[in-house]
């Protein structure tokens, strides 16, 4: 899938004032809002214009703390023209919904990660192709592709430094399950005009309210996917991106609820999965939420490997180590830069030029198929592949 470059609405100049607004401010959601606001102090032509979340107390907060405006429903929002561009950080299901509507009324996105929920590739197919035919600017949140270090790694590779990678390892380790449980803003909430429990719901199954499924979203499969969704996007993008790779031709996956077990945790807290590409390379990612100790990620080729020290993926890592077959070992110097603040800069900068981000639709749409491949597989205990003739993916 190839998508043109985008085309030109009135490029927008330097001086011309950029209207912002956020959907969805949780816990991303205002760090998002903070980094704008910090762009903002440093001189940036932008404006917070205004604020839309389905819980009032809040979207009020962070409106204040912005000096903006809030919206009774995210539709009410995408309908100001003073706003331009939009930041949407709601839970996973209603990423792809949201962002369609917005490039419908005419503005560019900033999408968080994951770009859709496991269970909507076709409507992530759908956003693609929308945003190419409305020529509007889309960065999903994978911000490890506005990471300069990778590209030191990205030159070893295309100078031919490892031969043909064939094998990518990497993992994400972390101690604690609090980024499934988040915290109950308030354990007496109950829908109303304060707490919109339709807007919240979207395209998920009708259920009755409970505070847990609202405010910990993220223990349940109707909203979130757990490693495979939340967390290996971190892992993942940085690999697609150097490597060049597209839509996988086959996922397996495993792992389960193997620690988290004393609650009404859905998502699993171990996962692991492999994924194969056409041009016969294959991807193993592993993750364990018992256990933080950390391992080097390697990209292997025939004639070498490439390792990285202390990674962080979005935030890069202190060195890179080169192990030829043949030759003596490099270890080059890393960075670990602020990568939210220059995917923000680099989609704003697109948002004025209409160039196409580091991570736009089209890359997104590749992560995302990886993502729903392996969770799919996993659910269904099956092997996933992808049909290019269908552009679907099937389940044998």
């Amino acid at each position: 899938m190839s998508a043109p470059l985008l085309a030109s609405r009135a490029v927008l100049g330097a001086n011309e004032r950029l209207g912002v607004g956020f959907i969805g401010v949780g816990g991303r959601g205002r760090n998002h809002l903070d980094i704008v606001l910090g762009m903002i102090n440093q001189g940036a032509n932008l404006q917070v214009i205004g604020i839309s979340d389905t819980y009032g107390p809040r979207m009020r907060a962070n409106a204040e703390h912005a000096r903006a405006k809030t919206y009774p429903s995210y539709q009410a929002l995408l309908a100001d023209p003073a706003i331009d561009v939009v930041c949407i950080a709601s839970p996973d299901r209603l990423h792809v919904p949201q962002a369609l509507a917005a490039i419908r009324a005419g503005k560019d996105v900033y999408c968080e990660k994951p770009m859709g929920h496991w269970s909507q590739f076709a409507l992530s197919k759908q956003f693609y192709e929308e945003t190419v035919q409305r020529k509007r600017v889309v960065q999903i949140g994978n911000q490890g592709n506005s990471n300069v270090a990778w590209k030191k790694v990205a030159e070893l590779i295309r100078q031919g430094a490892i031969g043909r990678p064939q094998h990518v390892e990497a993992g994400y380790y972390r101690y604690g399950d609090w980024g499934e449980r988040m915290p109950i803003a308030d354990p007496n909430a109950k829908p109303g005009p304060d707490l919109d429990w339709d807007g919240f719901l979207g395209d998920a199954p009708k259920v009755p309210f409970t505070v847990d499924r609202f405010f910990s979203w993220r223990k349940y499969l109707d909203y979130a996917g757990g490693p495979c969704t939340d967390l290996f996007p971190h892992v993942l993008t940085p690999f697609i991106s150097l490597l060049g790779l597209k839509f996988p031709s086959l996922a397996v996956a495993s792992g389960g609820i193997f620690k988290y077990d004393t609650y009404d945790r859905e998502v699993p807290d171990t996962f692991n999965m492999c994924l194969d590409y056409p041009s016969k390379l294959s991807i193993v990612l592993v993750c364990t939420l018992a256990n933080d100790h950390p391992t080097e990620p390697a990209i292997r080729g025939d004639e070498g490997t490439i390792t990285m020290q202390g990674p962080a993926f979005e935030g890069g890592f202190d060195s890179v180590t080169f192990l030829p077959r043949k030759g003596e070992k490099q270890v080059i110097p890393g960075s670990k830069p602020n990568t939210t603040l220059l995917h923000w800069q680099n989609f704003l900068e697109c948002v004025r030029t209409r160039a196409k981000p580091v991570s736009d639709v089209e890359f997104g749409l590749y992560v995302q198929a990886a993502m729903n491949m392996a969770m799919l597989a996993f659910l269904n205990r099956k092997v996933a592949t992808y049909d290019t003739q269908k552009q679907d993916i099937v389940l044998g």
